[in-house]
């Protein structure tokens, strides 16, 4: 079992280059947030067990990655996160639906160095979405001095993505789908990450944050709480990681799965552990992996703390 402390210890940020030139809050804010983005992807990835997903204990329901694949990846795309909240700072004279444009070329440039340090394996490219329109989103926020809140969050990117699934799903011809994300809309008709981000992460914003900060107000550990907030998920956000690997009977497989441990207690189920360890294994042995709930939980995470310390501050 990961200890609570765990989750309270600092990991080395890696180094990253000073903006010399730029105003010190302009350097600080970034700086900030990019080393909460950093922790989030490493808390993610410690927390154990994790239903068919890399942790500790095993690489869950993939056979090129581990731990120290994640770890390396993470390591790389850190200092990106620390770019996305400055291009969202730096455009805060563009309204908020030409955001998405700004921080698009520095999320491929992440997804670059991410492939280069992996060999080629793509462990985080969902989380450098996710993470990058939260710091981006940050950036703007913080520079046009309105509100680091969730509901302020949520607003600015859904306004940045509102047409990310009109204009890259629904009037693109199939003959131009490559990714994994688009061959789910057209199988399935399932928008993935781009749905999710174009509601302004609603998963996010209506399940599992509240559900995290609930636990964490009844007293429940960083452990127990992310338990929590990954069952919540697991259990409502359609995942095309999911569907990609057993089609709609594994999502619905994996969704059902959650709900029962929810009405088992979830966190407070006496049980959890070895209910999770359990569900690991089968969903190792069903080759399923919820990915795309992964991203979430580590965006969770993230939204909560950032706006905690600004409140705090």
């Amino acid at each position: 079992m990961v200890t609570n402390a765990v989750f309270k210890l600092l990991v080395d940020f890696p180094e990253l280059s000073p903006y010399s030139e730029r105003e010190e809050a302009t350097f600080s804010f970034p700086h900030l947030v990019g080393h909460l983005a950093y922790h989030a992807m490493m808390l993610e990835v410690h927390l154990t067990p994790k239903p068919g997903l890399v942790d500790t204990a095993n690489n869950g329901a993939h056979s090129d990655m581990d731990l120290n694949t994640f770890i390396q990846s993470a390591d790389a795309i850190a200092p990106y996160m620390q770019q996305f909240v400055v291009a969202g700072w730096e455009c805060s004279g563009l309204p908020a639906n030409r955001l998405l444009t700004v921080l698009r070329p520095i999320g491929v440039r992440a997804e670059q160095a991410m492939l280069k340090v992996t060999r080629g394996i793509n462990t985080h490219k969902g989380m450098i979405f996710i993470l990058g329109l939260v710091c981006g989103a940050l950036g703007w926020l913080k520079a046009n001095h309105l509100n680091v809140d969730a509901n302020h969050i949520r607003e600015t990117i859904r306004q940045a993505c509102q047409f990310l699934v009109v204009d890259e799903l629904k009037n693109q011809p199939v003959s131009t789908f490559h990714t994994a994300g688009e061959r789910m809309y057209q199988l399935y008709g399932l928008t993935g990450a781009r749905g999710e981000a174009a509601s302004g992460l609603s998963s996010v914003m209506q399940h599992s944050l509240p559900a995290y900060q609930t636990c964490l107000s009844a007293g429940a550990s960083t452990e127990q709480a992310l338990w929590q907030a990954l069952l919540v998920l697991m259990a409502n956000n359609d995942d095309s990681n999911l569907v990609s690997r057993g089609g709609i009977d594994g999502l619905n497989f994996v969704k059902n799965e959650a709900k029962q441990l929810l009405e088992l207690g979830g966190y407070l189920y006496p049980e959890i552990e070895p209910a999770l360890t359990a569900l690991d294994k089968e969903l190792i042995e069903l080759h399923l992996s919820p990915g795309g709930s992964a991203d979430l939980l580590a965006a969770t995470w993230f939204i909560h703390e950032v706006v905690q310390l600004l409140q705090d501050g």
